[in-house]
């Protein structure tokens, strides 16, 4: 609440001694042009006098209209804008008047009385305007809390849909093999519990360094080629300087499941899921590709993970957030996801990859 009068007050002195500037300018030289010589010394001390009443006066208005808005009006919110108002309209007027006993800014000023009826009218817009932009700003910070609250609800709810998801068809995938091959049965299991270790270290939705998502991934794609051995190859293309940079959690591993299930598992052969990031400026470039079955048919065939993905991107970065998905230029599936870069800091993280793959 400091921070915020301090910051309207700045403002607010900013604007009043602008104002204050620029109607004594006019003054002056209208004043001139009439045959009337006054000091411009004394017409800007006078202007800014008169402005700078408004500052506190402004303040107070965005103060009164924050704390108690009057979208829902109350006894008590109503009685302190009215109070607000009050001070305004007579309150300045007062202050003008022992001013003038102090300092003889305006020697033709007329009675107090006088003077608080004829700008009564005009203070009041004045103030009644302020008390809008008050309420303006009020509605439009809790408009911002709103759609910051539905953002993380949204990445919440795809969270929860994602993770059981994943963890489904990772025991699926454990159970294929279980009977015929126990060893390797428990090798998946041990990738299994160190993936979700991973993933249960970063439960909630602050970013975190390419590095992690890599790992997940790696620790996915071994599960994965457990089960489907030579069928499935893999290949990594990191510059170093990615690894740093900070993305979503669960943005990767999703899309390198999407294109084994999607892709790959439908073709005999099986075939390769390759992954690259890259940086390009002020952006970071992730691609995962496949050369399987190609583009899917059917608005939901994509899955949960994709779907997720693009929704997550959208609520983390907006319009600066890009995923396109569509076919692969001699067969296949690719994904690619466009980020704003930003650094974890430091050196380039150390990322680990399997022999051979990378």
């Amino acid at each position: 609440m400091v921070r915020r009068l301090t910051l309207w007050t700045v403002c607010a002195t900013a604007w009043w001694l602008g104002y204050a500037w620029i109607s004594a300018r006019n003054y002056h030289q209208i004043t001139t042009e009439w045959g009337i010589y006054l000091p411009w010394s004394e017409v800007l001390t006078a202007e800014l006098i008169t402005a700078g009443l408004w500052i506190p006066l402004t303040v107070l208005a965005l103060a009164l209209s924050t704390r108690f808005p009057l979208g829902r009006p109350t006894p008590v919110a109503v009685g302190l804008h009215l109070a607000g108002l009050a001070v305004a309209v007579l309150g300045r007027s007062w202050v003008v008047h022992r001013l003038d006993e102090w300092l003889g800014c305006w020697p033709a000023l007329p009675m107090l009385a006088e003077l608080a009826i004829d700008q009564r009218p005009q203070h009041a817009f004045t103030y009644v305007m302020l008390t809008g932009v008050g309420h303006a700003l009020h509605y439009a910070a809790a408009h911002r809390r709103r759609e910051a609250e539905l953002a993380r609800a949204e990445v919440a709810r795809l969270r929860a849909q994602i993770r059981p998801h994943f963890l489904f068809n990772a025991l699926n995938t454990i159970a294929a093999v279980v009977h015929d091959d126990p060893d390797r049965a428990e090798r998946m299991v041990v990738d299994l519990g160190a993936l979700l270790r991973q993933a249960l270290e970063h439960g909630d939705d602050r970013p975190v360094p390419l590095s992690t998502e890599l790992d997940l991934t790696r620790c996915y794609l071994d599960i994965e080629q457990q089960r489907y051995g030579e069928r499935l190859r893999v290949s990594w293309d990191v510059a170093p300087d990615a690894a740093e940079a900070l993305v979503p959690p669960l943005v990767l591993q999703p899309l390198a499941e999407n294109a084994v299930r999607h892709g790959l598992a439908r073709r005999a052969g099986g075939g390769e899921v390759r992954i690259v990031a890259h940086r390009h400026d002020d952006t970071l470039r992730l691609m995962v590709e496949d050369d399987g079955a190609g583009p899917r048919a059917g608005a939901g065939s994509e899955g949960i993970g994709l779907a997720s993905v693009r929704t997550r991107l959208r609520a983390a970065y907006g319009h600066r957030g890009e995923l396109t998905a569509g076919a692969r230029p001699g067969g296949g599936f690719r994904v690619v996801l466009r980020v704003p870069w930003r650094s974890a800091g430091g050196q380039p993280l150390a990322v680990s990859f399997p022999a051979g793959v990378r």
